[in-house]
């Protein structure tokens, strides 16, 4: 008979119930939900309970829902609640269960090699393919920005003053910046002849705290950024203000049309083009419609996202096909794990 695993749930959030809307109806035979827990005392009726009165219930692992707080949580577990350290767990956990047991008959080599990895380690948005441990960036504190930075590339990046940071020892840090881009990465924005070439003029759309223009600004010649979270605004401004003389920084969403809060790459490029980098959480396509002319009168590396969502590779290699370009997804982003597009909830 197979053992049944039982679980609690910590944080009755929207963040539960969003995940709670996508999974009840497939939770394996296997999977007990035992109950929830949650610090807020007004939250505490039924299948819900505090902290302390769950320590009464039988349950093999506890998993933090909260992405956000779980440091914070995991560690009132340990020191307040005397919960096991080994039946702690992240979100993703719960995703690996399920997964798991729904690929459990595949005969997909790729899927099989994932499931065996799993055995053994946290599932991840790259699992096998990427190696861990890279380099440890500090994180230091400019008193005149009020805001945090690392060391990168030897030049200074700069974070929001609120960002959430991993601690190591006492210490802020940021692990592992480039671990997408080694060379089995299926998310590597280079590959072969995709790649940013002295004087080349790029596009960064979805800069976040801005890795990617970050690394290359001093080859090209100008560079264009697309960042619509209000948060990383200051930090980027800062990070790139030494070469604000060839950086253009559109504080807009990409996509098809150009109004409001949004912009299209034919309104925002003004003539050549060479590399376009682009992951901007499943809006590729519209900021692909909205970019017909600045690709179709250009011969731009293109480096695409297409996991966001079922079916964007497929519709990304169309798009481009019309435009007059040859896409190559071979190793494609949303093959390299069974999980992306199928669960947004857990990322």
């Amino acid at each position: 008979m197979q053992k049944i695993l039982k679980v609690v749930l910590w944080g009755v959030g929207w963040q539960l119930q969003n995940t709670l809307n996508t999974i009840i109806h497939i939770l394996p035979a296997n999977l007990k939900i035992v109950g929830f827990v949650d610090n807020n005392p007004s939250k505490w009726e039924g299948a819900c309970y505090s902290p302390g009165e769950i320590l009464k219930k039988d349950f093999d692992k506890i998993i933090i829902m909260s992405d956000d707080y779980y440091d914070e949580i995991r560690k009132d577990m340990l020191y307040w609640f005397h919960i096991d350290e080994s039946k702690i767990e992240r979100k993703r956990y719960l995703l690996k269960l399920l997964l798991s047991d729904k690929y459990k008959d595949t005969m997909d080599s790729e899927i099989k090699a994932i499931l065996e990895y799993w055995k053994s380690n946290d599932i991840s948005f790259y699992n096998h393919r990427v190696k861990e441990g890279g380099e440890k960036y500090i994180v230091q504190w400019d008193c005149m920005e009020n805001m945090p930075y690392i060391i990168f590339e030897d030049k200074k990046m700069y974070f929001p003053s609120n960002y959430k940071f991993k601690e190591i020892d006492g210490q802020k840090v940021v692990m592992d910046l480039l671990s997408e881009q080694q060379e089995t990465s299926p998310h590597r924005y280079i590959k072969d002849d995709i790649a940013v070439c002295s004087g080349d003029i790029i596009a960064d759309a979805g800069v976040q705290e801005g890795n990617f223009a970050l690394r290359y600004i001093e080859k090209v010649s100008k560079a264009y950024l697309f960042e619509c979270d209000p948060m990383w605004i200051k930090p980027l401004k800062k990070s790139f203000e030494k070469f604000k003389d060839k950086v253009v920084l559109y504080e807009k969403a990409l996509s098809r049309y150009y109004a409001g809060s949004i912009i299209n790459l034919d309104s925002a490029i003004k003539g050549r083009l060479d590399f376009l980098k682009m992951d901007i959480e499943g809006a590729e396509i519209a900021a692909l419609l909205g970019g017909e002319h600045t690709l179709k009168n250009n011969d731009v590396k293109c480096a695409i996202c297409a996991y966001h969502k079922l079916g964007d590779e497929q519709n990304i290699c169309e798009i481009l096909n019309r435009y007059g370009y040859n896409p190559d997804s071979r190793k494609r982003d949303d093959e390299f794990s069974p999980h992306l597009a199928e669960f947004p909830e857990f990322y």
